[in-house]
């Protein structure tokens, strides 16, 4: 099995990923078997500073050096779970010296197999408006719903201040949820890797693209592959 190197943004995102990853590979088999990960951090606030000025040259380059010690361990391609970053996939594609799995174009792969027509995105307020699947969802001929400015602020407090920080407060959750469930959609991108911590199929009651778990997926399919 192929090493699989995770670049890892936000821990909570990242973690949760990783350990779909055991998982799956726990459903598909009974030996126990996995493929070997390394996981790198810098500080978050080294990537939040970049990400907050839209600085994508910097946030690729920061990325690459993770990149970088990752493929020192051994790490034979590289998963992002986080999807704000991915406004800059292509500088990092170009200047990393491993394979970097593209986590925008495998959701929108997802949603296009399953039928969608219209989807609801929600992630980080700029991942929402400022369009992160807006191409490659059109390119499929799937649209893409952007929640209203107000909704945006409360999920961007609710990923920023209460889900990364593990300081959840079930009342925000419950408010937002009931925000999303008068979208007329046909299934809800979760396009923020935390945001599975606190809502799925069952409590959105829609269909859901869960972002963490679909990467993971992908990542044990690839590290499987000969």
């Amino acid at each position: 099995m192929k090493h699989i190197g995770i670049v890892d943004i936000t821990t909570v995102g990242a973690c949760l990923c990783a350990n779909e990853i055991v998982a799956q590979a726990a459903k598909l088999t009974s030996s126990k078997k996995h493929p070997e990960f390394t996981m790198h951090a810098f500080s978050y606030d080294e990537y939040y500073e970049y990400i907050h000025k839209k600085d994508w040259i910097s946030l690729s380059n920061k990325i690459c050096e993770s990149i970088k010690l990752l493929e020192k361990v051994g790490a034979d391609f590289v998963i992002i779970p986080s999807n704000t970053p991915h406004y800059s996939i292509e500088m990092i594609e170009k200047n990393s010296p491993l394979k970097v799995i593209n986590l925008i174009e495998i959701v929108a792969d997802e949603c296009h197999r399953k039928g969608y027509s219209k989807v609801l995105v929600l992630g980080t307020k700029l991942t929402m408006q400022g369009g992160l699947y807006n191409k490659v969802l059109k390119s499929r001929n799937i649209t893409s719903i952007t929640p209203t400015d107000d909704i945006c602020d409360k999920i961007e407090n609710l990923i920023r201040n209460e889900i990364i920080p593990s300081q959840i407060n079930s009342t925000t959750v419950q408010n937002i949820q009931n925000d999303i469930k008068k979208y007329d959609c046909d299934a809800i991108i979760l396009g923020c890797t935390e945001l599975p911590v606190v809502y799925n199929e069952n409590n959105l009651e829609k269909p859901v693209v869960d972002t963490t778990r679909l990467l993971a997926h992908y990542a044990l399919q690839f590290a499987s592959e000969d």
